[in-house]
């Protein structure tokens, strides 16, 4: 039998189907609060998954009442979407800003390749359980779909432009080498990072990456 909570969770959730986002906080105070909630959904999301968490849990987890919740979410979806969209846009962002305009310019191709999949890794890695329910709520709900398609066309454009400038690539359609590199690194990453099965030392499985990806761009 469902618990009351859930079930004016549930309601909630029929009457305001978009879940969006309702208020943008502006006020130190709301920031505060509007974070978090957010820090609490991601722990609760990693810990009991994304099906079992309440927003009922997520407000008493945040120390704010239920009613504060809804002034900023108009319900657990919402909620999911903004902990997405912040969790991948921090780890994006984390990476490329690893990345001088000398390094670009500068470097060479292995090296770029080498320390662009060892940061990968590293951030990728962090917050395992959270990433997992991620990625799993990415395949089921569309919003979260569309929020990965558009991340993963801006990955894209990266690798296009540094495989169109390094020096020695082979690659007769850049274009759709992007593609089949910015897939191969995600999932890979993806799958070690997340389910690390079979476990291999990480080094080893970042120097065999680097050196398919190599072999296929620089012929």
């Amino acid at each position: 039998m469902n618990k009351p909570e859930e079930l004016s969770e549930a309601v909630v959730e029929r009457v305001d189907p978009s879940a969006e986002q309702r208020r943008q906080p502006k006020q130190p105070r709301s920031v505060e609060t509007f974070n978090s909630i957010l820090e609490a959904a991601g722990a609760l999301f990693a810990e009991r998954g994304y099906e079992q968490t309440t927003t009922h849990q997520i407000a008493a987890s945040a120390g704010v009442s239920v009613g504060a919740l809804y002034r900023y979410f108009g319900g657990k979806q919402a909620i999911l979407q903004e902990v997405y969209r912040r969790e991948t846009t921090q780890l994006r962002q984390r990476i490329l800003a690893s990345f001088s305009i000398a390094d670009l310019v500068g470097q060479d191709l292995p090296k770029l390749v080498n320390k662009a999949m060892t940061l990968a890794f590293g951030a990728y890695g962090e917050r395992p359980g959270l990433r997992r329910v991620l990625v799993e709520q990415a395949r089921k709900i569309p919003e979260l779909a569309e929020l990965r398609k558009e991340q993963e066309q801006q990955i894209h454009e990266a690798v296009r432009a540094i495989l169109g400038a390094a020096p020695g690539v082979q690659i007769p359609d850049i274009e759709i080498g992007a593609y089949l590199v910015t897939l191969f690194m995600e999932s890979l990453i993806d799958d070690y990072t997340l389910y690390r099965e079979p476990k291999f030392e990480e080094q080893r499985v970042i120097d065999a990456a680097a050196d398919f990806i190599l072999r296929y761009a620089l012929g």
